[in-house]
């Protein structure tokens, strides 16, 4: 089983709607928040004014039950596949009770800003990735069989 980074977020009284629970625009938001830091950690990193960077070419989000304020989310994340010029990112999201509310899967392509192609991922950041998920000390669950 692969190694999982562990992003945590608090809940916002402002990621609520008007039943009470958390909104499906705030679970996008927490994984964002955990991709954007797994990119930061394999050299996926984008700035003003890089020539390249990621993309988000695909996001898919399956909910599994409801989240509420207050509390925090953990969000475990790690990589389900590479390709030439892109990963596939897969997150748990959990509530501070341990119940799995959500996973979802995010295709990152790294891209070529100013001539606006894909490009390779190379085998710096393939290196990384397997250095990264290594180093992570929480095992990801199997979420194959749920999907």
């Amino acid at each position: 089983m692969a190694r999982a980074q562990i992003f945590t977020a608090r809940i916002d009284w402002s990621d609520l709607d008007l039943l009470g629970h958390v909104n499906n625009l705030a679970f996008s938001r927490f994984f964002q928040a955990a991709r954007v830091e797994y990119c930061g950690h394999i050299g996926l990193n984008v700035y003003q004014g890089m020539a390249t960077g990621p993309i988000l070419a695909a996001s898919r989000v399956q909910f599994t039950a409801q989240l509420f304020f207050p509390g925090n989310v953990r969000i475990l994340t790690r990589i389900r596949k590479t390709g030439g010029t892109s990963i596939v990112l897969e997150h748990a999201l959990f509530d501070d009770k341990g119940t799995l509310c959500a996973f979802a899967e995010d295709v990152v392509v790294r891209f070529d800003f100013k001539a606006g192609t894909k490009i390779p991922l190379g085998d710096v950041i393939l290196g990384k990735i397997a250095a990264y998920e290594a180093a992570c000390e929480e095992e990801f669950p199997g979420l194959n069989e749920r999907a």
